[in-house]
């Protein structure tokens, strides 16, 4: 792994002070000037800052739930009530868009464990970015066990919203739908029609 020069360390600290929409931009640039090694070495001193990566790789103490090929389940040392778990993704992702694994897995098994012991129900939360309330840079998912009189409050504040701003917001936020291919199609038909037949 190749150490970065004083400029770019320089640079990066810089970056760190500038709003998160214009770091992201600015830090592409950077990467690019970057050697391969150099990428290396700043994903290691990343990792080695990050205290889920350092939970993750058992080198702080915890009181782990849940695991599996891509997630682990903890316990919070601080919780919200009793049962609190977060949800840790293995690999290094600040965002939780950037997480290519299924997680709506381990949310079902920890979710359905909390009601089966606990008997309560949850609030699942994910913080994503610094104005949505994320405190560390490593992707997180929250499962609070909710009791009666729990005094936690997950509420805001509605605005009704226009016709035209429903509207647009619609349009700008619709996901298309995919569409599978002809072959996988085929092959879905070809199953069933085997499983079908009558020796």
């Amino acid at each position: 792994m190749e150490q970065l020069t004083e400029e770019q360390i320089q640079k990066l600290n810089e970056l760190s002070k500038l709003p998160q929409e214009q770091q992201q931009a600015e830090l592409q640039k950077l990467l690019s000037t970057m050697s391969p090694g150099q990428i290396e070495f700043l994903k290691s001193q990343q990792k080695q800052q990050c205290l889920f990566c350092s939970i993750v790789e058992f080198q702080t103490p915890q009181y782990r739930v849940y695991e599996d090929n891509y997630f682990i389940g903890i316990l919070d040392i601080n919780p919200a009530s009793k049962g609190h778990t977060i949800i840790i993704p293995k690999k290094h992702h600040k965002f939780i868009n950037e997480i290519e694994e299924d997680f709506s897995i381990p949310i079902k098994k920890i979710t359905n464990k909390i009601y089966e012991e606990l008997q309560a129900d949850v609030s699942i939360i994910i913080n994503n970015g610094d104005k949505a309330g994320q405190k560390l840079p490593h992707a997180s998912i929250s499962i609070i066990p909710r009791y009666e009189n729990d005094n936690i409050n997950i509420e805001w504040q509605s605005n009704k919203a226009s016709e035209e701003e429903l509207k647009e917001l619609s349009q700008k936020l619709m996901i298309s739908k995919e569409i599978p291919k002809v072959e996988e199609k085929i092959e879905e038909i070809n199953d069933y029609e085997e499983d079908e037949r009558i020796p």
